[in-house]
């Protein structure tokens, strides 16, 4: 024990010398005592694992006030003690032990009340295990990161909590759902995401799921583990129980959340001022790049436009020809506010407008507005509001727990929102001595709007709103909103919404009704039989209408009046009986065997219906909608999909020495055809403690726990690739097996019979009778040790997982009908290893500090594709240079990228920049740049050194363009004196090798303060919006604060090129993938800090309450990267500008009754 603890050992030994001995016994009962029976005195010692004396401890007669307390030596002496009594011994941090007292002197060594190996973890089926005894990967997760801050799904919790986990948060839509993918995925792309089962009944996913019924969640990872899970585990597994009553008396708790959700911006653009003052000198820079023979000026840009009606233009005007002012709904001259300064002008100065210098025209100055389109459409702060009431309690006949949940959350684009009711019953009564009965029943009603990003997408929603020019007036004179240049619905975040907000109407609704009943039977001692059935029943709903709203110059009106609905229903019904026998043989021998059958049956059906044309602008009818041929479509489905699975599970140990776990399950698939419709999927594992073997005694004080694990299993998947809603992009659907049919439709979408009479069909898939089971066939070993009494906790795993019978997409002949055929001809490989350490630093009666960290390296190779002819088999490749010239005189190359047998899916080859011409004399006066990447649509002229421009006629020179100063140095990688396509090199690889967690947590008597934050390293991601915006690639949009550090002729040291208009229409500097926008995501994400505090118990029992929580959570606090301009530095984050995640504070009050 260290000596912070002896000292706190001192105290509490002195205090209790000035109040007397604790537990001293009374006169009275000594005298009762001494006639029932022969007393005596005992007399030991108490010390710690390292020998250190434990001062203070408590020594009392089990079921008696009979106590005293150890001296500054540790030794106790406690009189009037009989044999046979039970001695209990405790201390504040150390685990109480219970001793018999048969007269000897006691040597008690107390160990420090760590209990993380003997936590308790659900391995399914209702089956548990203690961790000491585990032999598999099944991590458990904290269930304090769901009680802090505030989740719309739960998912969103779990950065940076499991070791191997990668969560993807790219969205800060309160509707959204984290990606999920467990050690690199399946996929042949690095995706695949885990099974979700939550009280026995699976999921698709972790929406709409209130964080505050969750009781435990266990995520298994090794085949070894979710084998009993078979054809659907190939990705992991993920449980969930529910919470459930507890024996006692009645509880009930109040939680309330409420949230500031601040919008943060990766993005600084420029006030009016600056935005005149780049935009101006761009335009004119990229209208004078050359000269012809006759001294004319010549560029990819017309500067006439700067004295045209533009956003930076001084050809817009406030009054039209008879003095009144110009509405830019009726004039588009009336739109903008820049303008030449005129002395009519001059009362605008008195509403805000301001004045600059023409940076263009010497002499002149402009007056213009400055506004912020995202003061309209961004909501900062927004709120967010969470609250559970729920009651629990039970007895020794039953227990129950019920919750009902509301949370309403906004986010930070305008109308988008998400609220969420749901209710939870969780009970179980004991029926008879031999019969219990066990009941779930769950209500959950969401609903959200997309809003302003939905309107708009949600991709490119806050770039483009922040980049519309701050000199859109937003408003006309006399109050009318302005379309501005919001004309095609594509571009509405180019406006504000409150010109579309009241005309678009969408209504999204989900209900979730789930109901589970089990009952168990004890049929002998040790043995039960479990049979349960759990209904899930889920209803989705999606209605939408447009009515009338402005979107251009006239006014003219969308009156299209587009109206849409749609419905799906599902139904997911399991059947399972479960027979499960637990016993000890002998003290030695612990034995669990569980055998089961489940039926699983899953049916979805739906409809939907679109059509416009309608009269009425305010009724949402699809009645209405024109009748005209081609105009209404309607559309329904139906699926079902079914499975049947035996399946059994043996756990043995010997003296919780030498542990053996066996798994084994057979399923039969409905997807798949007859002759391979069944998998069968086993699974293997031991562990060895070796610390309990007698040789390891000696060490024992400082090693105090080791066991090495190792585990071979096998899973199936027929799921394949699945976006966001669950639809199957690349896999085995519903109609791979049988082909897929169409009917023939004319232009007008009208089915018109034309073969004889008879309504043609056609075949859109072709049917595959030899479909089998992906299989997933995974070896894992690893050690856990636990230091100086579990103290300190290390688990270390290395995994090996090779999924073969990939679902792949072979190429056929497009004369045949279809394009591709869906084969069983890929593979792919995982390799990696996941480290944990838990360290309980300090641990007394008023101080506590825990650290643990986790760290996962995870690689992906792909090992076999289809066959097509091409070296490795490749898709999506393209040839870049190697550098080496060969005998002939040509260079080598080498393809690259895309999918190879033989590597890594998601590797980025780029062009390299070796910094920025200052000045002519740098240039290559040779040099040519062929390239024609582009991010785009750019023409691909050529570009030339000073010398090679020289030697062109001026006809020639229109084609191409001069390499100048403040253009990049592009790296030739051949060395030929050529920049072209090949002339890219690899900057490394798009998913993650590194990633894991980092928590804190430190408490002092009432007062706690935890810390969560989660990385990811050693991988590239992609920016496409930043150099959108650096290279004016829209031409007229405004710019960030990044422009202020390019080159020009005053800042010939600038970071970046020079800026100028329509970069892809010019010298590419910004418009081809480069690592100019290409940067290392490595971060490290502040995800969460939490301050809470308990009141203390003389206060809440004078309030009549049993506890009060008092907290404030800071949570997205931001990134530590170098992908600054990304809105999430996160794998799969748009590269297009996406959702930022909100940074927020939450303000808590927990109240028990």
């Amino acid at each position: 024990m260290n000596r912070k603890m002896k000292s706190v050992s001192m105290l509490l030994f002195l205090s209790s010398l000035s109040t007397g001995i604790a537990y001293a016994e009374s006169p009275k009962d000594k005298v009762e005592v001494d006639i029932v029976q022969q007393t005596s005195t005992c007399q030991g010692v108490v010390k710690d694992a390292i020998g250190e004396s434990i001062i203070g401890a408590s020594v009392i007669v089990k079921g008696t006030t009979n106590g005293t307390i150890t001296d500054i030596e540790g030794n106790f002496s406690l009189p009037n003690v009989k044999k046979e009594d039970i001695i209990e011994i405790s201390f504040v941090g150390y685990t109480t032990q219970n001793i018999k007292w048969t007269g000897q002197n006691l040597n008690i060594i107390l160990t420090e009340d760590n209990q993380t190996l003997d936590e308790v973890v659900v391995i399914g089926y209702g089956g548990s295990q203690l961790r000491s005894k585990m032999t598999n990967s099944v991590a458990k997760v904290d269930n304090s990161i769901f009680e802090s801050g505030s989740h719309t799904n739960p998912a969103q919790a779990l950065s940076g909590a499991v070791a191997g986990l990668r969560v993807q948060q790219n969205s800060g839509n309160p509707n959204s759902a984290p990606t999920l993918v467990l050690r690199g995925g399946t996929n042949l792309d690095g995706s695949g995401s885990p099974l979700i089962i939550v009280d026995g009944a699976i999921r698709e996913s972790l929406n709409d799921i209130n964080s505050a019924d969750i009781e435990s969640m266990e995520v298994m990872k090794d085949a070894g583990a979710t084998a009993i899970y078979g054809a659907r585990a190939a990705n992991g597994v993920i449980l969930i129980t529910t919470k459930k009553g507890s024996k006692g008396r009645a509880e009930i708790n109040l939680n309330a959340k409420v949230g500031l959700n601040y919008f943060h911006s990766q993005y600084e653009f420029l006030n009016a001022h600056d935005y005149l003052y780049y935009m101006r000198s761009a335009f004119y820079r990229s209208s004078h790049i050359w000269q012809d023979s006759s001294g004319e000026w010549h560029g990819f840009a017309d500067d006439a436009s700067l004295s045209q009606i533009q956003p930076y233009g001084t050809g817009n005007r406030y009054f039209d020809a008879n003095g009144n002012p110009i509405n830019g709904n009726e004039d588009k001259a009336g739109i903008w506010g820049v303008y030449n300064y005129t002395d009519d002008l001059a009362f605008l100065l008195k509403q805000g407008w301001q004045l600059m210098d023409d940076p263009v025209n010497k002499g002149q100055k402009l007056i213009f507005c400055d506004n912020q389109l995202s003061d309209y459409n961004i909501k900062s702060p927004a709120i967010t509001q969470d609250y559970n009431l729920s009651v629990s309690g039970g007895n020794d006949k039953g227990h129950y727990y019920a919750n009902i949940g509301y949370n309403n959350s906004e986010g930070n684009a305008v109308n988008n929102w998400y609220k969420r009711i749901s209710f939870t019953l969780n009970s179980d009564y004991k029926l008879t001595s031999w019969l219990t009965s066990n009941s779930t029943l769950s209500f959950v009603n969401s609903r959200w709007d997309d809003g302003a990003a939905g309107y708009a997408g949600e991709s490119n929603f806050f770039s483009t709103t922040l980049s519309v020019p701050p000199t859109f007036r937003i408003q006309s004179p006399d109050g009318d909103w302005l379309a501005g240049p919001a004309i095609d619905s594509w571009a509405r975040g180019w406006t504000t919404t409150k010109i579309y907000e009241d005309a678009l109407k969408k209504k999204n609704d989900k209900n979730y009704f789930n109901m589970m009943q089990a009952f168990t039977f004890n049929i002998i001692k040790d043995l039960t039989f479990r049979v349960s059935a759990n209904w899930l029943y889920t209803d989705v709903n999606n209605e939408s209408f447009m009515g009338d709203y402005i979107v251009g110059i006239g006014p003219t009106y969308d009156t299209t009046h587009n109206s849409s609905n749609k419905n799906e229903r599902m139904l997911d019904q399991t059947y399972n009986g479960v027979l499960n026998y637990n016993t000890t043989i002998r003290n030695d021998h612990s034995l669990n065997a569980m055998a089961g059958f489940e039926y699983y049956d899953s049916y979805k059906r739906g409809f939907s219906a679109a059509g416009y044309g309608s009269p009425l602008s305010d009724f949402q009818d699809l009645g209405y909608t024109s009748t005209n041929a081609g105009v209404r479509q309607i559309d329904s489905w139906h699926y079902r999909q079914r499975i049947m699975s035996f399946f059994g599970r043996v756990n043995y140990d010997y003296q919780s020495k030498y542990l053996v776990s066996l798994v084994l399950r057979s399923d039969g698939y409905s997807k798949l055809p007859s002759n391979n419709r069944w998998g069968v999927f086993p699974g293997i594992s031991a562990g060895w403690v070796i610390s309990r073997e007698k040789f390891m005694e000696n060490i024992t004080p400082i090693l105090s726990y080791a066991k090495i694990r190792a585990s071979y299993g096998a899973n199936g998947n027929v799921s394949g690739i699945t976006d966001a809603n669950g639809n199957i992009i690349n896999g085995l659907d519903y109609y791979t097996v049988q082909g897929a049919y169409n009917i023939v439709k004319n232009k007008n979408n009208v089915t018109v019979p034309n073969y004889n009479g008879k309504v043609p069909i056609t075949l859109t898939d072709l049917p595959n009778p030899m479909m089998r089971w992906e299989k997933s066939y995974t070896f894992e070993t690893g050690f856990d040790l636990g230091f100086l009494n579990n103290k300190y906790i290390l688990n270390f795993t290395y995994y090996n997982r090779r999924t073969k019978d990939k679902f792949a997409n072979i190429s056929i002949p497009s004369h045949s009908g279809v394009s591709s055929y869906l084969s069983n001809n890929g593979e792919i490989q995982n390799r990696g290893m996941e480290l944990e350490l838990t360290a309980n630093i300090i641990k007394t009666k008023d101080w506590s500090f825990t650290a643990s960290i986790n760290a996962a390296y995870n690689k992906n190779k792909i090992i076999s594709l289809p066959y097509n002819g091409l070296p490795n088999n490749m898709q999506d490749s393209y040839q870049v240079y190697t550098g080496r010239q060969l005998a002939d005189g040509t260079y080598e190359k080498q393809w690259v990228g895309g999918y190879q047998e033989g590597q890594e899916y998601g590797v980025i080859y780029a062009f390299k920049s070796e910094g920025i011409y200052k000045s002519v004399d740098e240039i290559p006066g040779n040099l040519i740049d062929r390239s024609t990447y582009s991010e785009n649509g750019s023409d691909g002229k050529i570009l030339y050194g000073p010398e090679a421009w020289n030697k062109l006629s001026d006809e020639e020179k229109k084609k191409g363009l001069p390499i100048q100063p403040g253009d990049v140095k592009w790296k030739d990688v051949n060395g030929d004196g050529i920049i072209d396509d090949f002339d890219r090199v690899k900057l490394g690889n798009t998913l993650p090798h590194w990633t894991g967690g980092i928590n804190l947590n430190a408490s002092w008597k009432g007062l706690s303060l935890s810390c969560r934050m989660d990385y990811a390293l050693d991988y590239w991601v992609h920016d496409w919006k930043t150099p959108w915006i650096m290279g004016n690639m829209q031409g007229t949009f405004n710019t960030i604060s990044l422009v202020k550090d390019t080159w020009s002729e005053t800042n010939p040291n600038g970071k970046y090129p020079v800026y100028g208009w329509a970069d892809f229409l010019g010298k590419r500097n910004y418009d081809r993938i480069s690592d100019i926008n290409c940067y290392k995501g490595n971060y490290l994400a502040f995800r969460e800090v939490s301050l809470s505090y308990k009141l203390p118990e003389k206060l809440t029992k004078k309030l009549n309450v049993s506890n009060i929580d008092l907290s404030i959570t800071g949570q997205n606090l931001g990134y530590l990267t170098p992908a600054k301009n990304m809105a999430t530095p996160e794998y799969g984050t748009s590269e297009n500008g996406g959702y930022p995640l909100p940074k927020s504070v939450i303000f808590g009050l927990n109240l028990t009754f």
